[in-house]
């Protein structure tokens, strides 16, 4: 006889290490993307001395990216099974996110999860 979870318990469908390789694809190549992209366009397209202003520019457009992906990243892993606990633990680890309760953590677009709503 077969043991099956308990019906309120998700079946992970995707482990830790494809959950953060998925998000370093969807979250972290196109914020260096943006970042250096932006910045090729200013010392190419434009005069040499204004890089730094393309610099901030690609910041700002990178660091929003990073805040509005990031949370829908963690709710789409979630669905998918993954323990929260070890995908934070890797997330932090790997650069994809930052610790718990730093200051740069904070600045996530937070979205609620409609899903897991009670």
């Amino acid at each position: 006889m077969e043991d099956k979870p308990p019906s309120n318990q998700i079946e992970p469908s995707m482990n830790v290490g494809t959950a953060i390789i998925i998000g370093h694809i969807v979250v972290s190549i196109p914020v260096l993307i943006i970042m250096f992209g932006l910045i090729f366009v200013g010392i190419v397209f434009f005069h040499k001395m204004n890089w730094f202003i393309f610099l901030f520019i690609g910041f700002v457009l990178a660091w929003t990216w990073w805040a509005f992906m990031t949370p829908r990243w963690r709710i789409w892993v979630h669905r998918q099974g993954v323990n929260p606990e070890q995908l934070q633990k890797w997330a932090v680890m790997t650069g994809l996110v930052w610790p718990n309760g730093w200051i740069f953590e904070k600045t996530e677009f937070k979205v609620e999860d409609e899903e897991n709503k009670s």
